[in-house]
């Protein structure tokens, strides 16, 4: 069985451009679901009442007994990773009446796991991301990887991923090869 793994940059970033040529909506759900390293499922439940605006946060109620968090949403200069801008007009856009930032296209339901797995599937395959790295839990690991890669505390990965112990982070340092922070560290 192939390990997942976790995606580089420019594969972020090419999966990011062609959902926005498809979607305001995909992009700024798969936008979130990497910046806040969400699961399918907590990025399609996330409410209305779960992003501010007026201070730029979003609450994520995580599952699998993971932490509930309140993280920022950042500004950035490239516009494929500004989640400010991209929040803004999605909501400018969006006509549906369903409490969900993210409705289901056909009804005022949420989004299903399954449905954002597909979506962000069938955009990586557009952008040729290796079968390995098409999972959106591997959007998860994509950003641990980088927080790994940029010398993070190993504390602040723990918030920012949502996990309640240290040694959940070692499945996604071990699937990334981190040569920065030794797994073996965690425990």
């Amino acid at each position: 069985m192939n390990r997942m793994q976790p995606l580089s940059r420019p594969e972020i970033l090419a999966v990011l451009k062609i959902a926005r040529a498809n979607s305001v909506r995909d992009h700024a759900l798969l936008l979130l679901c990497f910046a806040h390293g969400m699961r399918a499922s907590e990025c399609g439940q996330l409410l209305l009442a779960d992003i501010s605006t007026k201070d730029w946060t979003i609450r994520i109620k995580r599952v699998k007994g993971s932490l509930e968090t309140l993280q920022i949403l950042s500004a950035n200069s490239e516009c494929l990773l500004d989640e400010r801008r991209l929040l803004t007009e999605w909501l400018a856009l969006r006509v549906n009446d369903s409490p969900y930032l993210f409705p289901s296209r056909n009804k005022r339901g949420s989004l299903s796991r399954v449905q954002v797995y597909r979506m962000f599937r069938a955009y990586c395959e557009q952008a040729g991301t290796a079968d390995t790295k098409r999972g959106v839990h591997a959007l998860k690991h994509s950003l641990g990887q980088r927080m790994a890669d940029a010398g993070c505390d190993v504390k602040e990965m723990r918030l920012a991923l949502g996990h309640k112990s240290l040694s959940s982070l070692s499945t996604i340092l071990r699937c990334g090869q981190s040569k920065r922070i030794d797994p073996g560290r965690l425990h």
